[in-house]
Order: C-alpha cells, then structure tokens, then sequence
C-alpha cells in the first residue's frame, strides 16, 4: 500500500467527507447527541439519539459523550431508586431527544432497561480517560459515574431488555439475562475500575471504585452462559461485541472461538448475520399492528430472518483486532456487493436532516406505535455524502413473493434493503475498519487499556499466592494453641494495622459517590466478598485489614460448624487463587475463637453413654489439623504462606480509602477510624437454666430416656404440619393444612426438679458438656404422632407403675400459657426449651416477655447460640426457623444457580415457586418461609441446601450436567432416601437423621446425592455414604444386630463393592523423617486418605467389608493424656472386625496412658508397650484381635524409619462369610425378605440407586432436550398417563436448543411420582430418539406417543425372560419371601387357601417386575435400552412394511 503523505492525505480526507457528511451532520450543536438515523419507518423513528451509536472523531465525541452524561445525570434519581430495586420502572431512559435532552416516551412504554448501553458509555469513558481525553469536568460528575457502577455492578442478577430492546423474543415486554449485557458490564468494570476521571492531576476523591467481587460475579456469570444469549435465545450476533471489539470481555480464547463459530453456523446468511433464531423483526409476514407475537407465530419467521450486514462489520474487525487477515478478506468480500452507493439513496438527492421539532411516531421494542409525541429531528437542505460514498443498510428483507422459495431453500433467494440506509451504527464500524485496513488508524488506539490483549495474557493462578493470618480472640487462646504448636496472634500484637470485622468495611464504602444536590446516598448496604476483604486498606495514615465475610458474627448458623468452615476456607482460598488480577498478593486474616477451638479437652465423664464419634468431638481438632497443615504451603492446589501480619505488608495489595477523607459525610464523620474499626459482637448474658451436674441431687428418672434428650423420631406433625420432609407426595396431597402439632409433659417431677435448681447455682454453659450427657431433664417426654391431646392425662411410670400426671401443650392454643411459663423457668434441657418456647411463640409472638426471663425473640437466640455450641443442629433449625434467619450469602448463591441457567425451586406441588430471576434478599427470605412453611425447619434446610449447591457449582459445575432446574424439594427427597437406604430405616426416621447432621455433613450428604451418577460403576469410596463419617450409624445398636446391618448395608449399598484391599503403611518418628504414610488400594485403585497426619497417633478405620473409610482422626498423646482418652474411646467406638490403621508420628508416648496401650493391644499390637519417645511404630490391626496376630513393626529412635508394612484382605471372602451366617441370625429375619430381595438385583441396586437419584434430580442425558423436539416434530404428541404435550403449538413456538422448551419437557416429565420410572422415560425418548436417527425410512404411527404403554411392554418383556432363567426354586422362595413380608405389613382377615405354587404371571408380580427392570443396566443386549427399543418398534413405529422380521433390520 502506497504510503506516500499525499495518499495518505487523500483518504484521511475522503474518511472525513464520510463521517462529516453522514454523522457529524446529524450532531445536535447544543447538546452534542447524535441520532441513530433519519429514517422514520414503519418499524420504528430513527431520529432520536439512542446511547449504543457513539464512535465518532475525538472532539465530536466527548460533545457526544457530554451530552449523554447530561442526559443521564438530569435522571440521578432513577439511578438512586435503581441501586436498591433493580426495578425497570426505575431503569435509565435509554434515548432521549436530540435537541434538548429530555426523555421521549415515558417509563413503561418502552424497554428502558438497557445495562449494555449505560456499560458501553462507561466503557468508552474509560478508554477515553486513558487516552488523555477529559469528559468530566467537576466532582458531581465523579459521583455520579460512580452511581453508574453501582447501577450496573449486579447486571449478574438483573434481568433487562437488552441490546434489542424487546427482552424476550416473543415481544411481550419481558426482560432477560443477557449475555451481551452482562459483557459488556463486565468490560465496564473492569475498565473504569482505579480510573482517575480528571487525569493526572486528579486526586483519590476523582478515582472510580469497583470492588472486586462484583467484577467477579458478573465475569463468571458471563463464562458460564456463553454462548447462549437468554433463556428464549439460543444465540444472538449481538455476543460478537461482548468477545471482540469493544468489550473484549472474554479471557477464554476457546470460549471466544466456540462462540463466535456458533454465531457463525446458526445465524450467519449471504447478506449478514441474523440477530437471533426466529427473529421476526422487519420481515414482511410480521405484523406491525400489535406490540407482541403470538405463541405459534415465530415458526413462520423461521428461514426469513432479516440479515445485518452490520454483524460483517463486527467480524472484519474481529479479524483486524486478532490479525486474522483470512477472516477479513473473507467478510470484506461478502460486506461489499451489499453495500449502496450514496447517489442512489432518494432522501440524500434532494434534502437532508437538521436538528428541529415536527410530528413523528415512535417504537417499541421496534415496533410502531403512535405517541404523537415531537419529533427532534426537521428537514432542511444539506450537502449529500461524497458521490460513490458506500453505505451500509441497516439489513436486508426477503421480497414478500419469494418468502415460499427462500423457506424451501435457504439462502437462495436475494435479498432487498430496507429503507434505513445508512444505519450510522454499522457505518461508524464500517468507516473504523477501513480506517485500521488502510493502516491510518492503529488498534492500539481504538484500545488504550489493553483490553483486547485479554484472552492472551498468561494464567494467573499457579503463581498466586495466599497469605494467610493465623488471629487468636484472646491471649488465653493463644497461649492454649502455643502448646499444639500453632502460633497466632492477637488483636493488640497486630498493630499499629487494625483488624476490623467485615461489616465496618461495608459501612464505610456507604459514603462512596455520596451527593447531596444529585440526591444519591452512595454505595448500597451490600455484603463484602472475600476479594474485597483479602486486601489492607490505607485511610489517615492508618492501616487496616478485614476479617472474610463468612466469619462474621452475623452469618448464619453454618459457620458454627468447623468442618464446615473448613470446607469454606478451601472453597475460599481455591476462588481467590481463581480470581485474583490486581498487584501484590491477597492476605487473608481467620480469626479463630473460644468457640471453635476452646474446648480441646473432652469430657471424662465415667457415666455417659454415648459412645464416641469423631464429628461430634465438637470438630476442634480437625479445624486446629486444619490450620497446622497450613504451615505446609498447600492447602487443597492453593499455594499458601502463614505468617505474621507486619511481615506480609510489602507483599499486600493495598488500596486506599483515602476518598472517605473528602466525602460529604467528613463534617459527621471527622474520624473514620471509628467507622472502619467497627464493632465486635458482644454475648449477651444467658436467662435460662442449663444441664445440672450430675452430682447434685435432681431426680434422674428411671424410666428409658433417648440420648439426646429425645426420641430420634421427633415428627414433623410436632413441627406444625406433615410437611414436604415427613412423608411422601402422596401424604402431603393429603394432610390437611390446619393440623397442628403437641408437646407432651411430665410435671409430677416438677417440684423436685424445682428444688434442685434452687440448691444449683444457676451457670452458663460448659464448654465440655458431652452432647449425649444422660443428665437430662424429666420433663421431656413427646407424645405421639402429633395428634392433639386433651390439656392433661395419665402415664405408666415403668419403675413402680404410678401414673405420672402429664400436660400436653397445642401449638396455637393459648390454655397453657402460665403451666408452659412455670416449666420453662424450671427447665434445664435444651430440648425442653425449644419446645416450650416453639409453643409460647405460636402462642404470643416474638415480643411477648416471658416473667422475668426476657421476650421470646431473646430466649430463642440464646438457645440459638447454645445449640450451636451443642451441637444439636435439629434444634439449631429449628429456632432458625422460628427466627426466620437469613443466610447472608443466600441471594449470591442462588444467583450462581440462575446465572449458570438453573432455575430455583422452592415448596412442593401447588405451593412450589420457581425462581428465574435473582432477588433481593428481603423478597428471597419472604419466598422461602411462605413457600416452605409446612415443617419450621424446612425453611432453614432449604437455605442450607441452595447455599451447598452455589458452592458446588463455583466449584464443581460438571456435577450439575443433565439437571435442567434446581428443585429443593427434590434434593430433599434424594437426600432422605439416601439417609434411609444407608441406615435402612423408613422415611419419617430418615428426615429426623437429616435434620441431626451438621452443616457439613449436609453438604456431604448432598455431595454424595449429586454425583451418584458417576458412582454406578465405582468402589464404594466413591459413595459419601459409605465412608468417613456419613455412614450414620446407630450408635446405641445392639452387638447382635451388626452382621444384620452389615447385611442390610450390603444389600442396598448401591455400589459396587471391591474384591480385594491393600493396605501399606509406613511410620517416622522425630529423627527419622517425621512423617506418617498410609496408603490404601481396592481392585488397583488408590484410595485417598483424608489429610489427618500429625503428631502423635493418626488412626484409620476401615470397613472389612467394602474397605471404605470409616473414619479418621488424629491424637496427639505427646501434648495431653486427654487426646490418649480420645484415642481409647475411638477403639471402644469401632464395631468388632473392623481394620484399624494406626501410625506414629513425632513422638506419641509422652503421654500416652496405660488405657491407650491396652486399646491397641485389642487391635492385635504385641510391641506397643516397648515404644519409646519418639520412635518409630505402625500397626495394621483388626478390632478383637490376639496380641502379635496383625502386622506390626517397630524401630527405636536412632534406627530410623520402620520398613513399610503391607497387609492384602480378600474382602469377598470376608462378605461371603457373613452371608453365610444370614439365615441363621435370628436378628436378621427381619431384614431377610428385603435383603434377599435386593442380592437378587441385577446389579445389586446400583442402577436402580442410581435412576432414583438423577430421577429425583431430573437429570437427563447429553442433547436430550433437543431430540424430544425431534421426536415430537414426528408424532402428534407424547402421551404419559392422562398428560398430553402437544406437538403443536410446543414445536413452533421453541426452537430445540431453547431453554424454555427444555423446561416445559421437565414440567411435562413431573407428572411421574416414581424417579426411578421417570428415569426409565427419558432412556425410552432417547431409545425413540436414536431408531427414528438411525432408520430415516421408517416412521412414527401416527397419533401420540404412549411412553408408559412403551415402559410396561418392556418390563412384561423382562420378566418373562427373567423368570426363565432362574431357577423355580429360587424364584418361588424369592416371591413367596416379597410376599410374606407383604402380608405381614398388611395381613389379610379369615383362613389361607392358597395354592402352594407361587404365581409368577406379570400382572401378580409387576411391581417386583419393575423393580428389578429399574436395576438392569442401560446398554447391552440385556439392557433397558434393548428392552425399550424391541417394545418400541412393535408399539409406535409403523414397521408392518418389514415383514416379520420388523425388529431385524433395524439400526438400535
């Protein structure tokens, strides 16, 4: 290309002549806005200025940029109410008029709701200010841009209108997620983000803040819907200017490329891109009378679709942008026979379009519609553009008379431009890239940040490294965690830096953009994320640093629970690693508390009966494990560095809070030191009585009392209602609404417990109070199924037969208000409490003072916090669910749901609400507790449940492949049937196990449910359920009742169960190496050992059975003879048989008691009485065995590590003999007919397992959704029972990769109550699927679909071929097992005469039939698959032209 200056010259010239003549012409003088075009057509009036078309010459664009600010800021209380609503009737107008600035149509007749065009001018200011350009001029401007940021900032959880201005593509005035919106914020964010808007000679007060969080939040939400658009579009081209120029807010190159080869395929045409499947927009079959479009009417804009040459523009600098000089050439060569010389464009031959006022019509959502409103925009001579200027048309129509020709072949047909030539948008993209082709313009220029260099900048994360800040709330503390060798410090150790909670950093960014004469408060009361708080901050001279929001006083109950808290640490430490972009390194600071860690010892108590359990030593030592493996520099892929805070400063990212100093709040607020110290939560001082010791004289009853204070069956009828986790669908259809619940009482012990508290000085809570003490109160004792008793009746006392006088109180029955007062004041049991205080709130409300104890709402909290430090999370829900505690981070987790297109479920069958839009906390609480207020705890457990499945799909979004919407009740449903098939208990025991789990244990429970999909064909480590502390075990069972649940385990375990275990351990003492190994291996796969190793003795119970973890815990016998105590109660806990590891580490004798020595010599050891300090000792033993019977090996100090001891269990021979002894177990003949009935599974109930998870899951295969489309596109429909889904108008209204058509299949799916069956539906739409793909010559019968008639042929199919090949013997004992068990649930009257032959016809038998249909695996000759396939093609596949031999041929 000629370089010389005179060419160089000529073409700036002849670019000037275009721009001048075609835009700049067109600039109002006053106000500096441009109108998108002067065209005023049918489909909308052009001639106001719309906020998206503003790339002009510098000195035109910031009049341009002015204006538009001036536009804006005269609407700055929009923008306040905007903040807190996110309310459309509160969104920005979106265009204005040119001449003066005002708005044009009013707020609801119009899509004013555009993030993207308010992002985009952030953008553009931004990259403007980085050039040197200045558009803002004074302070309010400065508070006002960061409004802005505000406003958009939670784009993630706000649906709008979008860059069309039609929201949802039927046009009703719907809005949307939209992924070019959200990109476009994210570019935003990013951009303006630490901008000084006045320059270089600006100061902190003129820098823009955006917080890191909510640039996150938006910058994943983006990745994650890419490359869809919303939920009614698939695709749209307008994501071409969110992964390329201007945006370039995609870091994924292979996102970007995935994307744009979408848009490409799907929507690309001979004379542009289409904007979006089925747009109907401009075509000549739309019709322009109405607003909207009707249900079935977009299938008749498909193959029509008006084309934009503007998208040709977008992918020429798409190509210039990433130096693809292939892709230009290429869209350059199609852009040009499309585009129109100037002299043959009518309205430039004879007029032009100046600035003025004349009557117009306006559009909405580009669709006419009079307003008889002032035009903006009058006709006056003017110069035409240069003759053989090229323009470009805004897009191109089929001819109405070969609309027929273009659907029959598409592409064949030449399109005519419509009357709006140019659309200045396209031209001002058209003139750029001619502008970088011709080498006159750099793209550099166009992009000061550095924006496009986004997607090639190297990963961040291996590099990142997290500082960590070990604080201790108290010197105590401190000096306590000193002798388990954990260095921490205090508040005081740390100055002169303050530490400060979470909150006061909030409260402290409320002041920013605050403006009184704009009438704008500043940044909303939101939470702070975990990046915003892993930097210090610099304020006067002071130095600050904040503790993580999930460790505020103020959250939920979850924290409460260590493991669970330590799962959040990794999960945090993993996102800021993921997410960190800003100089230095994050510092995190964890404060740890009494709470936590303050009850190290444990209770010596010689009476208690509960026998130990790792997860319920309070979790202590696992989080103080926790924080000493830290000092590794590892933690779960996170690289790691604990130290103090004043030698982690020079390597801190810290920003400046030093605008606070000239904020309007100063003159309130001289010192923000006081504001950012903030204020720590201080305990209130406890009213109600606690446990009393056991050595004084309260009367202990001898009747049997539940550990834990109650019967493990507390039921949900004496929650306030059967509920949605009692029973099943079919009993909540029908309980009756108004049922209410009852507490039952003893009071004849009333006067002498009274005394005793009185001889008891009343104290607060111990620490090392065991959570199943037998001390309990004689006043708990629950009546029955919840059924309302009269005020008073009579017990049998079993000691001496008196009758105990008993009160039974009425939730909602105001009789017994003094006699519940008078037993409240006396309780001391915790669960005595929440009953009583449950019934006096149900009663009297929160604010009603209870004698001298304080209100309700006081009481309850108290029982709060002491049933978090308890332990007792039933009752922890419970009152969280009187209290209608919020999670704080609820709406950011359900946001991460919808954002990743899962919509939320909350209540059950007509009271079932599906979010698909994020909400405001206060409209999210007021969600869940109307729609889940059948169970008080159900509300809470919801919460729980939404708040573990936000986390798992940060983390872990492959988990939720197949599973279309996030139904809570169903995950509820799963759960409890995985709690009930692990302990083999029914479904009302099973929920009341669910609601005594931990917050982790939850999480785990739901982990467990969630990946049963890929446990099918694994060991059973891969199942929760079955390892570490998730087994749920009944801890008070019988000796003689193991082998029977061992049996029953067996039976149902749902897994499939290794043949062989190896077992390799390895032990260190001090001088020689320090370490402890032990590695595990089933059927040649590595087992992976929970990270448990530290001083002392590490221990791990595996079970002989399957070779699962059965738990593992570490005892520190060199610190204390409290952690030997720990260590024998764990060997007293372990089931006779089971495989104990045990390793030495450091040193494990200094305090190790003569009870541990002997505990270990019962698990075989012959040489642990002559271990020494600090020598090397493992041990591979068995519970019950001889002394010297198990591998063993021990070295002394100065010899070094002991060899590496291996020990090889057969566990099929193991499992063999206790099947062996099955029929002879008395205790297990209750347990026969249903474990007989499950050896005789297919596949031991693996796939069964694992249809009724994914079936209560609703998840469903890779392309499902798009190939029932298919399906239906061939039938007239799909039969289930008596639902119907049409094939019309289902098919023309969604296109198959729509969201909307993928939920109305589920919804449809729902009407199957069995999820194993529903399961089996889906396999039979893939297997119709799969023949009508493969075998195009045969077709669908005509009339609908019949899937359950498809299903039950199947199953009868199965079990004729079943019943053949076993044995009649076995078959007929298999039978006649089901059906006593049947008779003996519900025995039939008068004498039997029944035939001794068991009767094995399908209709007898189907039930059981289905059942073991349900187990069979999906593919293979013996598969549901075949099954279904053989089933289809003789019921719905017209095949009689085959012959005989119909199913032969046939592709399957």
């Amino acid at each position: 290309m000629p370089s010389s200056k005179r060419f160089v010259k000529d073409r700036l010239d002849t670019y000037y002549n275009e721009v001048s003549s075609i835009i700049l012409s067109r600039q109002n003088h006053a106000t500096g806005l441009i109108p998108a075009s002067v065209a005023v057509t049918t489909h909308g009036d052009y001639r106001d200025a719309w906020i998206r078309k503003t790339h002009e010459l510098e000195h035109a664009t910031i009049k341009c940029m002015r204006g538009i600010l001036f536009a804006y800021m005269r609407q700055a209380h929009k923008v306040e109410l905007f903040k807190n609503s996110q309310s459309t009737d509160h969104a920005l107008h979106a265009k204005f008029n040119t001449g003066t600035g005002d708005t044009v149509v009013g707020d609801r007749e119009w899509g004013h709701l555009q993030i993207d065009a308010t992002s985009l001018f952030l953008l553009t200011l931004a990259q403007m200010t980085a050039a040197g350009t200045l558009v803002i001029y004074t302070m309010d401007e400065v508070h006002f841009i960061q409004n802005l940021v505000f406003y958009i900032e939670r784009a993630y959880r706000t649906p709008d209108y979008g860059i069309w201005e039609r929201g949802n593509k039927m046009n009703h005035g719907t809005p949307e997620l939209n992924s070019s919106s959200i990109g476009m914020v994210v570019a935003a964010l990013q951009a303006i983000n630490g901008v000084n808007l006045f320059g270089a000679r600006g100061g902190p007060s003129s820098v823009i803040h955006v917080l890191p969080d909510e640039i996150t939040r938006n910058y994943t939400t983006l990745h994650s819907a890419l490359p869809r658009e919303s939920h009614s579009k698939e695709v749209d081209a307008a994501v071409l200017s969110v992964i390329s120029f201007p945006a370039f807010a995609v870091s994924d190159s292979k996102l970007i490329t995935r994307t744009r080869n979408e848009i490409v395929k799907k929507l690309g045409g001979r004379h542009g891109f289409k904007r979006f499947l089925r747009d109907g927009h401009q075509t000549l079959l739309e019709d322009t009378s109405r607003l909207h479009y009707d249900p079935h009417e977009l299938k008749i804009f498909e193959g029509i679709e008006c084309e934009w040459p503007l998208f040709y523009t977008y992918m020429i600098l798409d190509g210039l942008f990433r130096e693809d000089g292939r892709q230009v050439q290429d869209y350059r060569d199609l852009l040009e026979p499309l585009l129109v010389d100037s002299s043959t464009v009518s309205k430039y031959k004879h007029e032009d379009y100046s600035h003025g006022h004349s009557k117009g019509g306006s559009a909405y959502g580009n669709r006419a519609s009079a307003s008889g409103r002032c035009s903006s925009v009058v006709r006056r001579p003017h110069f035409r553009p240069p003759s053989g200027t090229k323009l470009v048309p805004e897009l191109y129509i089929v001819p109405k008379e070969k609309i027929g020709e273009e659907k029959a072949n598409r592409g064949s047909v030449k399109r005519i431009p419509n009357e709006n030539i140019p659309l200045v948008w396209a031209q001002s993209l058209y003139i750029l890239g001619c502008l970088i082709q011709d080498d006159l313009l750099s793209t550099a220029e166009l992009d000061p940040l550095g924006r496009r260099l986004l997607p090639f900048r190297p990963k961040q994360g291996n590099e990142i490294v997290v500082q960590i800040v070990l604080l201790s709330e108290s010197a105590e503390l401190q000096a306590k965690l000193a002798t388990f060798g954990l260095e921490t410090q205090t508040l005081d150790t740390c100055a002169p830096i303050t530490i400060s909670p979470p909150s006061a950093l909030r409260d402290a960014y409320l002041s920013l953009g605050e403006n009184a004469k704009l009438g704008l408060s500043g940044r909303p009361k939101r939470p702070i994320g975990t990046l915003s708080t892993s930097k210090l901050y610099r304020c006067q001279g002071r130095m600050y640093a904040f503790l993580p929001h999930f460790m505020d006083k103020e959250e939920f109950y979850l924290v409460s629970d260590n493991n669970y808290l330590v799962s959040v640490l990794e999960q945090e430490l993993a996102f800021v690693k993921n997410h960190w972009w800003y100089p230095g390194r994050p510092t995190m600071c964890v404060m740890l508390t009494r709470e936590m860690l303050g009850g190290l010892k444990s209770s010596k108590d010689p009476s208690e009966t509960q026998r130990w359990r790792y997860n319920h030593r309070d979790s202590k030592r696992n989080l103080l494990n926790f924080m000493m493996s830290l000092r590794s520099g590892m933690c779960g892929g996170v690289r790691v560095r604990v130290g103090r805070l004043s030698e982690m400063i020079n390597t801190s990212c810290i920003e400046s809070l030093d605008f606070l100093v000239n904020s309007e709040t100063v003159g309130e607020t001289e010192d923000w030191h006081s504001v950012l110290k903030g204020e720590w939560h201080q305990p209130e001082i406890r009213k109600l009585q606690t446990e009393l010791p056991s050595t004084t004289d309260a009367p202990t009853p001898t009747y049997d009392k539940p550990p834990r204070g109650r019967s493990l069956r507390r039921k949900a009828a004496a929650r306030g209602g059967l509920g949605v986790l009692s029973g099943s669908s079919e009993t909540l259809e029908s309980a009756s609404d108004g049922r209410r619940s009852s507490y039952t009482f003893d009071i004849n012990d009333m006067a002498n417990l009274k005394s005793a508290v009185k001889k008891a000085s009343s104290q607060s809570l111990n620490e090392n109070q065991h959570v199943g003490s037998t001390n309990q109160s004689p006043l708990a004792k629950i009546a029955g199924s919840g059924s309302i008793g009269s005020s008073s009746s009579k017990i049998e006392n079993p000691q001496n037969g008196a009758p105990h006088e008993v009160l039974t109180l009425t939730l909602n029955d105001p009789t017994h208000i003094d006699a519940a007062t008078e037993l409240l004041e006396a309780s001391t049991n915790i669960y005595d409490q929440i009953d009583l205080l449950h019934y006096l709130f149900s009663c009297c409300g929160l604010d009603y003072r209870v004698g001298h104890l304080g209100t309700i709402k006081s009481l309850l909290e108290e029982v709060y916090v002491k049933a978090m430090q308890l332990k007792e999370w039933s009752i922890v829900r419970q009152v969280a669910g009187l209290l209608k505690k919020m999670v704080n981070s609820l709406t950011i987790n359900v946001a991460d749901l919808l954002i990743r297109g899962k919509p939320v479920a909350v209540g059950f069958g007509s009271n079932e609400f599906f979010i698909t839009n994020p909400l405001s906390p206060e409209a999210l609480s007021e969600l869940i507790y109307r729609h889940c207020a059948s169970d008080v705890r159900e509300a809470p457990l919801v919460q729980e449940v939404l708040t573990y499945l936000g986390s798992i799909i940060r983390s872990t979004p492959a988990m939720f492949d197949g599973i279309q919407r996030v139904r809570t009740y169903f995950f509820i449903i799963a759960m409890r049937e995985e709690i009930s098939r692990l302990k083999g208990c029914d479904e009302e025991e099973a929920v009341e196990y669910m609601m005594q789990l931990s917050p982790y244990e939850t999480k785990m429970l739901l982990n467990t449910v969630l990946s049963a999909r890929d446990q099918t064909n694994t060991s059973a480590d891969a199942s929760l359920g079955l390892s570490t502390s998730y087994r749920w075990r009944n801890i008070q069972v019988q000796n003689n009742e193991a082998d029977a649940k061992n049996v029953l385990k067996m039976s149902t375990s749902g897994v499939a169960l290794p043949s062989n275990l190896i077992i390799s351990v390895q032990s260190g003492g001090f001088s020689a190496g320090n370490f402890a190994k032990i590695e595990l291996s089933r059927d040649s796969n590595s087992t992976p050992l929970p990270a448990i190793f530290g001083r002392g003795l590490n221990v791990a119970v595996i079970d002989p059975l399957d070779g699962a973890i059965i738990e593992s815990a570490s005892f520190d016998t060199h610190i204390s003879t409290e952690e030997s105590y720990e260590f024998t109660k764990m060997i007293e806990w372990v089931d006779p048989g089971s495989i104990v590891i045990v390793v030495a580490k450091d040193d494990c004798t200094e305090n190790l008691t003569p009870a541990a020595r002997i505990a270990c010599e019962s698990l075989g050891s012959a040489k642990i009485r002559d271990v020494g300090y600090r020598d090397s000792w493992c041990l591979i033993g068995e519970k019950g065995a001889e002394p010297g019977s198990m591998p063993e090996v021990h070295r002394s100090a100065q010899h070094g590590p002991t060899a590496v001891i291996t020990r090889a269990i057969d566990l099929v021979s193991r499992r063999k003999r206790v099947l062996a002894s099955f029929p002879a177990n008395s205790q297990m003949k209750m347990l026969s007919s249903g474990a007989a009935a499950n050896m005789m599974m297919p596949s031991n109930g693996r796939w069964l397992r694992r249809r009724k998870n994914d079936g209560a899951l609703n998840r469903v295969p890779p392309e499902f959704y798009p190939k029932v489309w298919k399906v239906l596109s061939k039938c007239h429909g799909i039969v289930i029972g008596r639902e119907f889904l049409p094939r019309d108008p289902t098919i023309s209204e969604k296109t198959p990769e729509e969201l909307n058509f993928a939920l109305q299949v589920e919804s449809y799916l729902d009407v199957i109550r069995d999820p194993a069956e529903r399961q089996i539906a889906v396999e039979c739409l893939m297997v119709v699927s799969r023949i009508a793909d493969r075998n195009p010559e045969i077709q669908i019968n005509a009339g609908p679909l019949d899937l359950m008639k498809i299903i039950r042929d199947a199953v009868s199919q199965f079990w004729l071929r079943w019943v053949g090949d076993q044995s009649a013997a076995a078959v007929a004992a298999f039978v006649s097992s089901l059906e006593s068990k049947a008779q003996t649930l519900s025995p039939r009257p008068g004498p039997e005469n029944r035939d001794s032959t068991p009767d094995l016809s399908f209709e007898k038998n189907e039930r059981f039939a289905r059942r073991l249909f349900f187990d069979l695996a999906q593919e293979g000759k013996d598969g549901t698959m075949a099954y279904l396939a053989k089933s289809s093609v003789r019921i719905s596949f017209d095949v009689s032209w085959l012959g005989e031999s119909a199913e032969k041929p046939l592709l399957i």
